[in-house]
């Protein structure tokens, strides 16, 4: 900040939650652990054949498959719920604050809707601690050791020694599911849309995937699943999700609130309360910010001498910035990365003729009607799947 001063600034209502959990950790060692957790479930799932490999954040933070993909995708009331209080959340913030309030304290409305939607994701989660605290209090061992968040924190202990509450341990494990779940399939969403109008784009990630695995067979399976460090080392595949993020952020629009006076750089007065509002939708496609071809799709701005450049956290704005910094940027890169390589080298996705494709209003930038898409196998002998 221009005062010189350093300003707290908050932005979540689990952000404390998150500073008590992580205060006694390096930001190192927190990645790596994160990292850790995330790679064991995701190789294991997709080694396994198993559904919940797509629904990976559930099972990494409460070691719980909700059955999102079940066969016939059946509705699930704590699926359903989390998206009902996104979606009530949304209208929270767009309501004058005496209304929301009225609406809250008779329990009408979107806030009832709230309430009742809330309610849902505390039994389920608080139902997932009951039983975890009860698997290790009897010394209980499963046929596969747990390594999700909820058992590593569980047998963790607060700096008096205290073990954490239960309302910790879910708020924890519901942030990290909230920040997670729809955030990365959304921008898969847009990044496979983009690819389908740049087929360019798409020939040059599958030649990165083919030069890195050459040389190498499948796993016992028959299926090539890829290894950590053949993930980082695509370098092109990194360059075209970073661009799919600056034209479709997940989180179009972001906001803090000051907590004490303060003044921006450019002699902005900011009073204690005051939000500040920033657009990374619009903010990625500033000619001001990224030159003329602003609103082209060009992973190559992302290279130099064929290695990923990264750009400054407050130019590229979707992993947020300084102290607010996503702390699961690489874990979502990772993630995205394994499952766009693993899907592109088996098929090509192909969407819909004519088939809408717009931003729905919402906290998090979905497409408003779905991406209906065709998988053809790389062969080109066979659609499989709709």
């Amino acid at each position: 900040m221009g005062s010189g001063k350093q300003t707290t600034v908050t932005d979540s209502p689990c952000a404390s939650a998150d500073a008590g959990l992580f205060r006694f950790l390096p930001d190192i060692q927190v990645i790596e652990l994160l990292m850790a957790i995330f790679i064991f479930v995701t190789i294991r799932c997709l080694r396994q054949g198993r559904r919940q490999g797509l629904v990976v954040l559930p099972v990494v933070a409460l070691g719980t498959d909700p059955g999102c993909l079940r066969p016939g995708l059946p509705e699930i009331p704590f699926a359903k719920a989390f998206e009902d209080a996104t979606q009530a959340t949304l209208i929270r913030f767009i309501t004058p604050t005496a209304i929301w309030k009225s609406l809250r304290y008779f329990d009408l409305g979107s806030e009832g809707w709230l309430r009742r939607s809330i309610a849902v994701v505390d039994e389920f989660a608080y139902e997932v601690i009951r039983t975890r605290r009860e698997e290790l209090s009897s010394g209980e061992q499963t046929s596969t050791a747990r390594s999700d968040l909820l058992t590593v924190f569980t047998k963790l202990r607060d700096e008096d020694g205290t073990p954490y509450s239960d309302k910790f341990l879910r708020d924890v494990c519901v942030n990290f599911i909230l920040a997670g779940r729809d955030t990365s399939s959304v921008a898969l969403a847009w990044f496979f849309w983009l690819l389908n109008r740049h087929p360019e784009v798409e020939k040059r990630i599958l030649g990165e995937i083919r030069k890195i695995t050459e040389g190498r067979g499948g796993d016992e399976d028959g299926e090539l699943v890829f290894k950590p460090e053949e993930v980082k080392r695509m370098e092109y595949l990194h360059a075209a999700l970073s661009e799919a993020l600056r034209l479709y952020p997940s989180v179009p629009v972001d906001h803090k609130e000051a907590v004490e006076d303060d003044v921006f750089p450019d002699g902005t007065v900011l009073k204690k309360g005051t939000k500040v509002i920033y657009a990374i939708f619009s903010m990625g496609r500033m000619e001001s910010i990224w030159g003329k071809d602003c609103r082209d799709y060009k992973p190559e701005r992302w290279l130099k001498d064929g290695r990923f450049m990264s750009e400054s956290a407050y130019k590229f704005t979707a992993f947020n910035g300084g102290p607010r910094l996503c702390l699961g940027k690489d874990f979502a890169y990772y993630q995205m990365k394994f499952v766009a390589a693993s899907i592109l080298r088996r098929y090509h996705v192909k969407v819909m003729e004519n088939h809408p494709v717009v931003p729905k209003l919402a906290l998090t930038m979905y497409m408003k009607y779905g991406l209906k898409v065709t998988l053809c196998a790389r062969d080109g002998t066979k659609v499989v799947g709709k």
